[in-house]
């Protein structure tokens, strides 16, 4: 056991190796916050993209995002919305992808 100190909040604490936050700091496993709120104005065009069966490549190139950046807003809006996977998201949201989402220029 070593005496280290948390990241977080800065109390003393034992540890085995390779842990840096404190027993009351660390977020128990399985548990996570909802999402809550309505999406974003990226995330609709995310949601669009969706819907018209573009792959995380496309939409990364339409949108000028590294396609890790879609993955992690595909994530929110699953986790906003409540669905599993792409085609739930779709089906769900499909009425909505006739709806331009590019500024006029």
């Amino acid at each position: 056991m070593l005496d280290r100190t948390c990241a977080r909040c800065g109390n003393s604490f034992q540890a085995e190796a390779k842990e840096y936050t404190c027993p009351a700091c660390r977020k128990p496993a399985g548990i996570r916050k909802p999402w809550t709120g309505p999406l974003s104005f990226r995330e609709q065009q995310i949601v669009s993209h969706i819907a018209q069966a573009k792959s995380n490549k496309q939409i990364a190139w339409d949108l000028h995002l590294a396609e890790g950046t879609v993955k992690e807003y595909l994530y929110r809006i699953f986790r906003k919305l409540n669905v599993s996977n792409r085609t739930e998201l779709a089906l769900r949201h499909g009425g909505n992808s006739n709806r331009s989402t590019t500024a006029n220029v």
